[in-house]
């Protein structure tokens, strides 16, 4: 048996065990300007899944993009906050009655012909399927930096989470009823793909890895990523998910920082009592006394959230199963 949130790759024989009907499954595919590609992103699933729900999720395009989804056969869903986050939380609305969701990017550089083997590992036993790039993609499908800033935060995420992922940040998955009504999404950006792959990990969900051969972008088109800035967003996302999943962690680690700089601040005055019997340097004395104080409140404040993290989680467990129940 394999242990709650770990990483699989299931063989194909096994995987094409377990067919999945095309009613059952919806695509959502958040879009904002993709008018070159997202026809052809939409006709090759409608092709590839005959019977899934094809939602093209409008995220304040201005160009046609709703026109060539419509044209190629999607069904439209508006959202006019700007944001991936925002888009996809709209789509997964949207497909609501799927037992499965896959979502993809619109710029047609996932090969949609994979969709079927995500979904067949999804249905023996997967609650997300990763489509990994990293591996397989051709060697001018990342961006200058793109790459590396994903093996970075790769890295991060290890040494924080224990993620041992393959690609923190692709935009192609597929998705359970069952990983999408226990989630809750609160990135907004392109940092939602890495909230995503926390989340599994913290809440225990079987998470698989299945290898997709990335393409380059249309030559018309160019990449929504701005590195530097969403970067930023990214690493405080991490962060932030980091102090609400792992508050022991990281205000012991914030304590243990704040103990460091007490006892660099508080060693001039215990020389002084030491050698003299009096301590002349006050100032550094009462900012050492502050610091451990500090230090205190913070792992006290991290043991408190924990255990108040805890208690809620064993409250929408017990929510969701009478939900279930229903």
């Amino acid at each position: 048996m394999t242990a709650p949130g770990q990483r699989t790759t299931l063989p194909e024989a096994e995987s094409a065990a377990t067919p999945i009907e095309g009613s059952s499954v919806a695509v959502v595919i958040p879009c904002h300007n993709e008018e070159k590609t997202i026809g052809r992103v939409v006709s090759r699933f409608r092709e590839v899944l005959p019977g899934a729900d094809i939602i093209v999720v409008e995220n304040a395009c201005q160009d046609e993009t709703v026109l060539s989804a419509t044209a190629a056969g999607a069904r439209i869903v508006q959202e006019p906050r700007l944001g991936k986050g925002y888009a996809l939380l709209a789509g997964f609305a949207a497909a609501s009655d799927a037992e499965y969701c896959v979502m993809v990017d619109g710029d047609d550089t996932y090969p949609v012909r994979e969709a079927p083997a995500m979904l067949a590992e999804a249905a023996n036993g997967a609650d997300m399927v990763v489509g990994t790039r990293l591996a397989t993609g051709h060697s001018d499908a990342f961006p200058a930096g793109h790459g590396v800033g994903n093996r970075l935060f790769i890295g991060l995420v290890r040494l924080l989470f224990g993620i041992r992922t393959r690609d923190l940040f692709s935009g192609y998955r597929v998705f359970t009823r069952r990983f999408l009504d226990s989630v809750s999404i609160s990135a907004t950006g392109f940092d939602v793909e890495a909230e995503i792959s926390i989340q599994a990990q913290v809440h225990g969900f079987q998470v698989a890895e299945h290898a997709v051969a990335y393409r380059p972008r249309h030559p018309d088109t160019k990449s929504k990523l701005r590195p530097l800035h969403d970067g930023s967003r990214i690493l405080r996302g991490i962060i932030l998910l980091f102090r609400d999943y792992r508050p022991v962690a990281f205000f012991g680690w914030l304590a243990a920082l704040l103990l460091i700089a007490a006892l660099l601040s508080g060693w001039a005055p215990v020389s002084d009592y030491v050698e003299t019997g009096m301590v002349d340097h006050m100032p550094r004395a009462v900012l050492a006394a502050g610091l451990v104080i500090l230090a205190a409140l913070s792992l006290s404040l991290g043991v408190l959230l924990s255990s108040i993290n805890r208690r809620s989680a064993d409250s929408e467990f017990e929510s969701s199963l009478r939900r279930r129940g229903r």
